[in-house]
């Protein structure tokens, strides 16, 4: 598998190439629990960018990446929240929405695999463009905010 050309469960995306490229310069820098603080930090973001309130799983699984980084729990706190939130992205009528939960299902798998801090990046890509179709500007923002909050851990 090759983790930086990951999209076959993202699908399309509309991206600046040269920001990706310079976020996986970056990522590659970090460790794994470093990318686990970036991904709190981006799900909050994500939070704040959509108005969305989290769910329970969201804030469990929150709290779940703190405990891993704490050294309290194993990753599979933290998996297992992520795949109850992809289930209740499933269900979910509105598109935004399950792509938001999709997304956040990345952020809460951070423990699990490195790499899923960099699929997060594209999930959420993916959903600036549904909130804001053909908003290359919009996609900037993000990926200028994703290298912000990659370069803060």
């Amino acid at each position: 598998m090759d983790f930086y050309a990951y999209q076959r469960l993202v699908g399309k995306i509309d991206d600046i190439p040269e920001l990706r490229d310079e976020f996986i310069a970056i990522f590659n820098t970090k460790s794994k629990a470093d990318i686990v603080r970036f991904c709190l930090a981006l799900g909050q973001h994500l939070l704040d960018m959509t108005g969305f309130q989290p769910i329970d799983e969201i804030t469990a699984s929150f709290v779940a990446m703190q405990r891993w980084l704490d050294g309290k729990t194993n990753y599979h706190e933290a998996r297992n929240l992520s795949l109850q939130i992809s289930r209740v992205a499933r269900a979910e009528e509105d598109p935004i929405k399950a792509r938001f939960l999709r997304t956040m299902a990345q952020v809460a798998a951070s423990p699990h695999v490195k790499y899923h801090g960099l699929w997060v990046t594209d999930f959420a890509v993916t959903l600036v463009n549904r909130i804001h179709p053909g908003d290359m500007d919009e996609v900037k923002k993000e990926r200028q905010k994703h290298i912000e909050l990659l370069r803060a851990v």
